[in-house]
């Protein structure tokens, strides 16, 4: 029947059923879109444990199971504190002025093989009557009317220097340092005399050693020749406040 049509009748056949192809397959994607869009969107919300399913009370989070929901790790996290706060810097030991013409050092040295640990630190200090204080290192408060300036003070020979009685336990230094800047709330001389007897009681005390500004044995001749140049230092002070004429 098809071979008795011309080509051009031909033609017309094959477009039309092209045609009615197109149209079928749009009316069933557009059908198809259609019931998608009609589906409601359903709410899945993460289940809430309750005291009969886990057998802790409700809102207690003391323990966690792997699978639980991810949001309460989420609120976990944003009401925890990095870090804590800062804590206020003492005055006590705070000096009048951080300028000063000379210092004046002394170093306390675990013996070979040893280290001086924190609670041994904290025990001798207290029994020489040392003073925690400003910028958390120990001080030999000055009386009268300066009293709470350091005649002299104590810090750890490993830096930043201070001591943080937080982590005293913690603790293990090879040493302390003992310095006073002069001039002070005392003369030189009585500064000296007051840091010398102190640090030699800690040596006791830890079985350290003491040593000198250079890191030697602290010997007699040592402490002689200290002693004189803190009293020409004193001297020099004094005629400074000389006035002419008087």
């Amino acid at each position: 029947m098809l071979s008795n049509l011309s080509d051009d009748a031909m033609l017309r056949i094959i477009i039309g059923a092209v045609f009615l192809c197109v149209i079928i397959y749009i009316l069933l994607s557009s059908r198809k879109r259609s019931r998608t869009s009609s589906t409601p969107a359903v709410r899945i919300d993460p289940e809430m444990r309750t005291a009969s399913e886990d057998g802790l009370p409700e809102g207690d989070d003391s323990e966690h199971s792997t699978d639980e929901p991810e949001y309460r790790e989420q609120a976990k996290l944003h009401f925890e504190s990095a870090e804590p706060a800062p804590r206020p810097s003492s005055r006590i030991g705070m000096r009048s002025s951080d300028s000063y013409e000379k210092l004046v050092m002394l170093y306390l040295a675990a013996k070979s093989g040893h280290s001086i640990s924190g609670a041994e630190l904290v025990l001798a200090t207290e029994k020489v009557g040392l003073v925690y204080g400003h910028n958390s290192i120990y001080h030999r408060l000055a009386e009268g009317v300066h009293a709470n300036e350091p005649i002299f003070s104590m810090a750890n020979v490993i830096q930043p220097g201070y001591f943080d009685l937080d982590q005293i336990d913690a603790l293990q230094t090879p040493g302390v340092s003992f310095f006073m800047t002069l001039p002070g709330p005392v003369t030189a001389i009585q500064a000296w005399d007051s840091m010398l007897p102190i640090a030699e009681r800690m040596a006791q005390l830890l079985d350290a050693v003491l040593l000198d500004s250079d890191r030697n044995a602290l010997g007699r001749q040592r402490i002689l020749h200290i002693k004189e140049e803190l009293r020409a230092f004193d001297r020099d002070k004094e005629r400074q406040t000389i006035k002419p004429g008087r």
